[in-house]
Parts: C-alpha cells; sequence; structure tokens
C-alpha cells in the first residue's frame, strides 16, 4: 500500500496531524494496535474525568443533607459509553477525511516503510513521512506488578466491575490524587502514599498543603515520605506493608508512579530514529526526529504528558511534514490541571524553579474565597498565586487552586503571555458568578485599588 504519510498511532499526538495532512490533499494511513483514540480518550483524560464529574455531583448532592443513590455498575457504562462516543467522534473525523485506518501493531521497517502486523498477517506500507504517536504506558513497581484484577493501573481504575471498600493508590502525582479525590467522594476509603516528602512534588508545597487538606477533609489519609515495601495476596484482599512497619488489607491497588514510552520494539533504533536515556524520542522544534521525514509528537517525545500539548505537537509535526512553517511548542505555556473539587491549575514557573535558577521574583498571593463562585462549591483554602519578575512587571507564573482551575487558567494566558496588562485586567468586565473574575480582583490588588480584599496597612 501507497501512501502519502503513515501516522503510527491514533491518540491525540496523531490523528491531529492526520486531519491536517488529508485536509491538504495528502493520501493518508493511521496505524492503530489497541482503540482509537489512545490513552486520554479510553483510559485517561475521558474516563478519569467522567469520574470525577459525577463523583462532584454526589459530594454536592450531600453537602445540602441530600442522599445519592446509583448502581455501580450503571456508573460504569455509562463512563463507557462516553469514551466509546468520543472515540466513535475521533473514527467519524478520520472517515471523513478519506484517512485509512489499519488495524495492527506497526514497526518501522526503514524511513519510508511500516511493517504492520495483524492476527498473525503482515502488510507494508510505503509512504513518504512518517509521525510517530506512540505513547506511554503505565509503570509499575517490583514490590508491586499489575496483574490486571487487583493491582492496577490508571486503565482499570475507571473500570472496576464492583465497587471497592478500601483502595490504596501508590504515588502522589496528577493521577493518584485525582482517583484518590473521586474514589473518597463516592464513599470508597482511600490511602494514598507517596515517596516524596509531599504529594504534587513538582508543584510548590503550598498548593500541595492546601490539596492534601482538601483530600483529608475527603476522608483520604495522605501519607506522605513513605513506600510500600512488600504487596501479598490473602483470602481475595490484598496486603501491603509500608516502610513505617504499618499492615494495609485493601480491596485494590492502583499503582500511579509514572510513565514508560512505548518506543522499544517498534523498529526506530533499527533505522536510527535517536532516544533520549530514558527512552523518549528525540525531536528537533519542527518535531522531526533524528532521521529525516520522519517526526514524532505526544507523549513519546516526553516532557508534560498533557493531550493538549501532543495536540499542538501533533499539528506542529503535520507542517513540518508538509514543509511549512512549524511553530514551537513553549512548554511553560501549558497549563497543567488536576480535577480535585479544590481543583489546581498553574502555567509557566514554580516557586521551586525560579529558586534553583536563581531567578528573584515577587509573589503575590491572594485568597478567592470571598467569591460566590467558590463559596458555593465550600473551598474556604481557594487561592490565586501569580509570580512576577523583580520589578514586578512580567508574569513569571500562575498558580490556581480554586474550583473550576482547569478552565480558569485561560482567562489567565493572556496575562501569562504579555497580552493583557494588569491595568487592563482591572477593567475587564469577567462575568459574575465566576471564577475567572478573580483575574479582575488581583489586578486591583496589585495596583493598589482592591474592592473585595482588605489590606491591612
Amino acid at each position: 500500500m501507497k501512501f502519502d504519510a503513515a501516522v503510527m498511532g491514533s491518540g491525540i499526538g496523531g490523528y491531529p496531524a492526520a486531519v491536517y495532512l488529508a485536509d491538504r490533499g495528502l493520501r493518508v494511513a493511521v496505524v492503530e494496535e489497541h482503540l482509537v483514540g489512545g490513552e486520554c480518550t479510553n483510559y485517561g483524560c475521558v474516563p478519569t474525568k467522567a469520574l470525577y464529574h459525577f463523583a462532584e455531583s454526589a459530594k454536592f448532592v450531600e453537602k445540602v443533607g441530600g442522599e445519592v443513590a446509583y448502581r455501580w455498575s450503571s456508573l460504569v457504562e455509562w463512563i463507557r459509553s462516553v469514551v466509546r462516543e468520543s472515540r466513535a467522534g475521533i473514527e467519524y473525523l478520520l472517515e471523513s477525511r478519506g484517512v485509512v485506518l489499519i488495524r495492527g501493531r506497526g514497526v518501522l521497517a526503514g524511513p519510508r516503510r511500516v511493517l504492520v502486523e495483524s492476527s498473525g498477517e503482515r502488510s507494508e506500507i510505503e509512504c513518504d513521512k512518517v509521525i510517530l504517536a506512540l505513547g506511554t504506558d503505565p509503570a509499575d513497581l517490583p514490590v508491586a506488578r499489575f496483574d490486571g484484577h487487583g493491582i492496577v493501573s490508571n486503565r482499570e481504575a475507571p473500570y472496576f466491575e464492583e465497587k471497592p471498600s478500601r483502595v490504596l493508590i501508590i504515588g502522589g502525582g496528577v493521577v493518584g490524587v485525582e482517583l484518590a479525590n473521586a474514589y473518597s467522594s463516592l464513599g470508597v476509603e482511600v490511602t494514598l502514599v507517596e515517596v516524596m516528602e509531599h504529594i504534587l512534588p513538582f508543584t510548590d508545597r503550598d498548593i500541595a498543603s492546601v490539596l492534601r487538606a482538601h483530600l483529608s477533609q475527603r476522608g483520604v489519609r495522605v501519607l506522605e515520605g513513605a513506600s510500600v515495601t512488600e504487596v501479598s495476596r490473602s483470602s481475595g484482599a490484598y496486603v501491603a506493608k509500608l516502610t513505617s512497619g504499618e499492615v494495609l488489607e485493601v480491596d485494590k491497588i492502583v499503582v500511579a508512579v509514572g510513565r514508560r514510552p512505548r518506543t522499544s520494539g517498534v523498529g526506530l533504533e533499527a533505522v536510527g530514529v535517536r532516544l533520549s536515556e530514558k527512552g523518549y524520542i528525540v525531536v528537533s522544534e519542527g518535531m522531526e526526529t533524528s532521521v529525516k521525514g520522519i517526526y514524532a509528537a505526544g507523549d513519546a517525545v516526553g516532557g508534560p504528558l498533557l493531550a493538549h500539548k501532543a495536540l499542538l505537537e501533533s499539528l506542529a509535526a503535520a507542517r513540518s511534514a508538509l514543509g511549512e512553517e512549524a511553530f514551537r511548542v513553549d512548554y511553560k505555556l501549558v497549563p497543567t490541571t488536576i480535577f480535585t473539587g479544590l481543583e489546581v491549575a498553574s502555567v509557566g514557573y514554580t516557586e521551586k524553579e525560579l529558586s534553583a535558577l536563581g531567578v528573584k521574583y515577587t509573589r503575590v498571593r491572594v485568597p478567592v474565597y470571598f467569591l460566590s463562585a467558590v463559596k458555593i462549591k465550600g473551598h474556604k483554602n481557594a487561592f490565586v498565586k501569580v509570580l512576577l519578575d523583580e520589578r514586578g512587571e512580567r508574569v513569571l507564573g500562575v498558580h490556581i487552586v480554586a474550583p473550576n482551575a482547569s478552565e480558569v487558567i485561560s482567562a489567565y494566558l493572556p496575562l501569562y503571555l504579555g497580552r493583557l496588562s494588569v491595568k487592563e485586567a482591572a477593567r475587564t468586565p469577567y462575568p459574575h458568578l465566576t471564577v475567572s473574575e478573580s483575574l479582575r480582583d488581583l489586578a486591583e490588588y496589585i495596583l493598589g485599588e482592591p474592592v473585595h480584599l482588605v489590606v491591612k496597612r
């Protein structure tokens, strides 16, 4: 089979490139070994956020003394239906552009050849350009190997056949805290173990401390500076020993300690595609690998493993493949979002990073519980923190810990980019009642003209 371009992987690092190329008249093939849509659609963003939003709704009803009755099997089936619909949408996008979807495992047999293995049969694709969107797999631990039943990854976590009573989550990163929040909100007894000194170790301590308190209020037992030394089975349950000597008996163990790139066994080394020490694909600013005509995007190239970052890389790779001017993805502009009721969203530098770089900065942090939009959700520890340069002119980082922070960060991006001044933000009529209007209040505070904040002199 002859194509102008072959995209290996149909996740968000792959299908946008296929659509872009097909829209410009190229004959495109997408090779997918598993499910169309990749990690985000089938295991990550979509199912976990479906679980999250249901859990938050249930928690909200309980706040006013209500009771939520539901069948766990119906909840899981609803999550599956949302995933199926999202996956079908991507399949429609490819089909409507005439993109040929080839099911099977793709292996590079040369810079312009892809072998596809499916059910014992082999076919070969010849193409002028290749885009690698291979993704990552969840990592387990020597003491807690995935067994597909009780020791699981994020891929199984939204789809338990029965509601667990007790869950141990190993890893206090984004996946770990999100699942801990969702499970606990649905009445599951959750223990979260993080080996570092605090959960979300990539964030500043003030953010981690507030989120730790939030999880504790929801019933999550958070153990920091701790790890699991041994896991065994006992009468259908799992027994985990901790470094403290404590022994936990749980129904499920979710291992959320990171990801590994899916870059081995697909012929990359044979054709000369350079990999980093950790196995990620090394690319140029235009997403081209060390082999001319082969590009890569998404989780397999490393950096923040986020869907919105992968989408931009996918489009940048497609533009480069066409010889168009490719935009450079600014990784400091990629927001980190954490869906935990009291959500976290950040863009730019943290205080940790600025201190490590020796950069002097000014810190402005204001509470936002005074906003009625926040009071309705009931998160008293909500705040916004902005990091400015030493002269207070340039925004170096924005950190929001508040309900709907994952959406609110978009309002702050123009401020971070320098396309909106503090004075302009103070004069902008952000909608009421929303958390986005915190930007106007923050700007007024910086200018020394606060309306809703009291400055003690």
